[in-house]
Parts: C-alpha cells; structure tokens; sequence
C-alpha cells in the first residue's frame, strides 16, 4: 500500500501576526485548529466555566422540556429514562437520574438490550413499559427518528422527552418534546454536544429554575455532573474544541474528585495501579471500554448500575461484572480478529487479490464486538470493512470506511438495486450499522461486492498520514513544549499534534520491549547557531523499521514531542510516528539487535 505523508496548509502570514505572542509553531496549531484570532487563543488556553457555556434555553424545546418535567416533578407522576446502551447513553442517562434524585423523585430507567433490541426505542421496549403506566418517558442518546414508537406512546396516554444528538430524520417524532442542537431552526449555536452534554444543559436549566430554588437544590450541584459528562463526550468522540473543551476540561477534574463510588471503584481497579493520570487518553482507553464493555458483553444496565449506586457491597459485586466483561470483550475480539486476519491472509496466499471491501461473518461473532474487529481490520487493510454476527436468523453487523468510501451512501446504493436488501442500516460516512435476513446474506455480499469495486475500483490504496507543521530542530524546545501541554485536553478535533521533521542523522538505534516491537533511537542534528543537538526518540510498534533503518542513516520523522522524566531528570522525548529513510543514506551496521 502506498503511504503519502502530507503536511497542513502553512498558516497565512496575518494569522501569525495576530497571533505572534504564541510561538511559530503553537500559531500553526492554533490555525489548524479554526482559532485564528487572540480572543480565540486565549479562549483555547484558557476555558472559563462561567463565561463560555450557551444559555441552556437557546436551545429549541428546552423551554418545553423542562416545563413538562417541573409538572411531572410537582404532580408526583411516575418518570422512566430510556437510554442508549453506549458509554453516552449511560452517561446521559447517570446526568439525569442524579439529577432527579437530587429533587427527591422516584423513577424507573430502561436499558435496552444492544444484542435482541438493538439501538433506539423499539415497540416491544414500549409495550412493556406502557404496562407500567408512566407519564413521562425521557429519552438519553436516542429517540430522534423513533417517529412510529412515540406515536405508540401518545396513544398509550404517556408523554416523551426527547434529549438527543443524533441528525434528525425529515419527520420529527411528535414527542412532548424535543431537545437536541442539531434540529433545524434550533438557535443554540454549538452543535457537537453528546447526548450527556445536551442532558447537562436541560439539567442545568432544571436546577436553576424556581422549582430548583423551591427544592432548595444546593447552588453549584450540576457542577458535579461533569465527571460522567467529560467521559461520555471523550468515548462518543465529539470535538474537544468550543463548549466541549470547557466541559471535558472542568469535567476532568471532577474526575479526580468524583463522589460516586463506581467510578471511584473503577478508576482505582487492579488493572490501571494506583497512580493513574486523569486526562482524556486514560478516558479514551482505560475508562469508556470499561462502561462500553457490558452493553457488548452482558448488558449496559450493569454500568449504569455500577455508575449509580451508592452501596458499598454493589459497587464491589458490579465492578467484578464490568472488569469481567471487559476482559471477556478484548479476548473475544483479539481471537475474532486474529482469525478474520488469518482467513484473508489465506486468501491472498492461495493467490487471490485482496477485495476492495472486506466483508465478513461468523456465527461466533456477537453484534457488541463486530465493530471493533471492523475498525480492526480497515486499519490494518486500508479497506472498507463490514463485519456481522448471527442473531437467530438476522445478521447484524457494523461498518468501518475508508477517505473515498462512504458508508451510507454505500448501503444506500445497495438497498436501491435491491429493495429490502437490508432489515436496517445508517450511520456517518465512516462508521455504520446493518443488518439483513439469513436468506440475504449471499445477495448481500454479491452486491456490496459490486458497488465497492465500482467506487474503489480504480482508486489507488493510499494511507495518508497528515502532520500538522513542519519544525526546524531549534523549535524542538521546553518552550513549545509548555505550550503543547496547554492543548490538553486532546481528543476528537484536537489531537496531540503530529510534526515534521527533515534530515535527522540516526546517532544509535536499537529494539526494546518484548519481542522487540519497539524502536528505540538517538538522532543527531544540526542547530541554527551551528551546534549540534541529540534527541531520544521512541517508537511504539516501529520495530519493523529496523529492517531498513541503519546507524548514520538520514531520516525524515513524523513525531510527537512529550515531556520524558527519568532518575529526577526532565527531557524532551519524541515520539515517533514514522520514521522515513533519505535516498542518500547509506547502511553503516547491521541489524541491531534486541
């Protein structure tokens, strides 16, 4: 597969005159990242909790929303949350039980089961919620296209709040109300807030209204809703610029002091050590899997559970379950992926060409983990994966996409050369969902087959790599990276920055880590001054790169620069990225070894 390294468009030269208090560097960053301006900046490095988040009420049917829940509260009525079963939807849904049980009410809450119910409210779900008869349904991290199941509702006497982030459909469900950014005419002007972040601000709006006041709601309460807020934002992927950088930013340190006991539970379990870091990696790839891990696995209501209670015995009994499912989840897809690998490979040994779209199945494969073994396999392939597993005689599967290949245009296509083609399918245009009939499933593949070689086919596979800004080596300094530690938190629309760098001699380089996957190496360059500096470089899974890289070798880098402490010492390690080999190098040893 071909790689192409490609550096982001230099910053225009009145960006950097506006922004010349920032080094050259840290303005490129800023440009990269749509701030252009001082106030912007000084937004960016500094987020004030107070001054940045939107009146809760510029979003359309806030107002209603919370006048239909200030009645329900009032009247005693019985209240259920139904919520997605991902790390948002729980999250969104621990934001307003909290909320409620602060104003001292009884409710019930629904977790749809991802493997038999799958995603949304569904009429199954709603019938045996009816037999409850509750008032008033809340909706967390869905809802939005349930156009037919809140008409059920309606008919059943029962009204639906709707607090979602999904794109809505043409039709809107006739819900009570609705409450989510993305609606048009909708005037709230941020529009990237997760489910949990659009329940935060209706929560918001609840406490601070009269019937907060009545209640005597301690002043400050819906600060400590951030906790779930910040890692519910991290795991659905949303952008940590704007609104989102200020609630995962304060919601981090809430983290660190959270009063709930699950969380406490579960960033102090066995498998992180005492001393974790909170910031939005460990987030990312410690905490979300964790909550994510039981939907696909057991069931979401165990996180939730987890999450929510207050007992000391239940806390321990349900952290066992999530840490259970989480190590079932991960060996699970380590071996399902493993032999999805195994059976491609096979393929291309017996001589045949690797498809322009991976398709796969196995009766093994649950619909929870499908996902992962797609992501899996597009990373490594560069292809578009759709991965299903079995369901009695439905196949369910998830879609990973590739730049070129739209997902949903894809399976749009298919379902229009072949009505009912699919059961279900949506989603963004890298990432979906399906599902199709048993009886399908050849049809189904024949035909992705078709429209994947008609848009991919006489595409070149490319894997590009985008770096940020091109540095010298004297730029390489304490002082970018004080800056650099200012871009925390990092996530989704802010990532930690990639850099460029040209000509770098290899001083020494030699493998470490187990089975020597890692790439250890000290590059010489040269300084503007005419000195000469060293930098420690390290390259997680770069040990391959030993294969062509030899000592006095000339290389191009694509780096991270991170702060490296060690016996009391403080230095600046790179991190590399990739490591590219000059056409004028010359091997000046062999293969170092391990």
């Amino acid at each position: 597969m071909k790689k192409v390294w490609k550096v982001k468009e230099k910053a225009p030269k009145d960006v950097f005159d506006e922004l010349s208090k920032y080094p050259e560097a840290i303005a490129q960053l800023l440009f990269n990242r749509g701030i252009v301006t001082k106030k912007e900046a000084e937004q960016f490095f500094e987020p004030d909790y107070e001054k940045d988040l939107l009146d809760p009420f510029l979003a359309l049917g806030m107002e209603h929303a919370i006048d239909r829940i200030k009645r329900a509260i009032r009247n005693k009525e019985k209240i259920v949350i139904y919520h997605d079963y991902d790390a948002d939807g729980v999250c969104s849904s621990i934001v307003v039980a909290s909320t409620l049980k602060e104003f001292c009410v009884n409710f019930d809450t629904y977790t749809p089961d991802r493997q038999k119910e799958g995603y949304g409210l569904n009429m199954k779900a709603l019938e045996e919620i009816a037999k409850q008869k509750p008032d008033l349904i809340i909706t967390t991290d869905c809802g939005i296209t349930n156009v037919k199941e809140v008409e059920f509702a309606n008919e059943k006497g029962i009204d639906i709040v709707i607090i979602d982030h999904h794109l809505p459909g043409e039709v809107l469900p006739p819900a009570y109300a609705i409450v989510n950014p993305k609606q048009k005419k909708c005037e709230y002007t941020f529009k990237y807030l997760c489910a949990a972040g659009v329940a935060f601000k209706l929560c918001t709006a609840l406490i601070k209204s009269d019937l907060g006041k009545e209640k005597n709601i301690k002043e400050g309460f819906e600060k400590w809703l951030l906790d779930v807020v910040a890692i519910a934002t991290v795991a659905d992927m949303m952008p940590l610029l704007g609104e989102n950088r200020t609630l995962v930013k304060y919601g981090l340190k809430v983290v660190e002091k959270t009063r709930r006991l699950g969380l406490k539970k579960l960033l102090g379990s066995s498998s992180y050590g005492k001393e974790m870091i909170i910031n939005s990696t460990t987030i990312a790839f410690r905490v979300a899997p964790k909550i994510n891990a039981t939907s696909r696995m057991t069931h979401a209501s165990v996180s939730f559970d987890l999450l929510f209670t207050e007992n000391e015995n239940d806390a321990e009994r349900l952290l066992a379950t999530v840490e259970t499912a989480n190590n079932d989840r991960r060996k699970f897809v380590e071996k399902a992926t493993k032999d999805a690998i195994f059976w491609i490979e096979k393929d291309i040994e017996e001589g045949k060409e690797l498809p322009e779209v991976i398709i796969m199945g196995s009766d093994d494969w649950t619909p929870g983990i499908v996902g992962l073994i797609a992501g899996k396999l597009t990373e490594k392939y560069n292809k578009p994966s759709f991965v299903y597993g079995r369901v009695g005689n439905i196949f369910k599967g998830s879609c990973r996409g590739v730049p070129g290949f739209n997902i949903v245009e894809a399976m749009t296509e298919c379902e229009d050369r072949k009505k009912g083609l699919f059961k279900s399918f949506g989603g963004h245009a890298q990432a979906g969902g399906f599902s199709f009939f048993e009886d399908d499933q050849v049809e189904f593949k024949k035909i992705l087959s078709e429209v994947a070689k008609e848009r991919l086919g006489n595409v070149e596979a490319v894997s590009e790599m985008e770096m940020e800004f091109e540095v010298s080596p004297d730029q390489i300094n304490f002082e970018t990276l004080k800056w650099l530690l200012k871009f925390e938190p990092y996530g989704q629309g802010n990532e930690a920055p990639t850099f460029f760098a040209s000509g770098f001699e290899v001083a020494s380089l030699k493998l470490v880590g187990s089975g020597g996957k890692h790439l250890k190496m000290s590059l010489r360059t040269s300084l503007a001054d005419g000195g000469v500096k060293f930098f420690d470089a390290i390259g997680f899974g770069l040990g391959e790169l030993c294969e062509e890289i030899r000592k006095g070798d000339k290389v191009d880098i694509a780096f991270n620069i991170e702060e490296n402490e060690w016996n009391g010492n403080v230095n600046i390690q790179l991190k590399l990225v990739d490591v590219r080999k000059l056409k004028s190098s010359k091997h000046k040893n062999t293969r170092p070894s391990v």
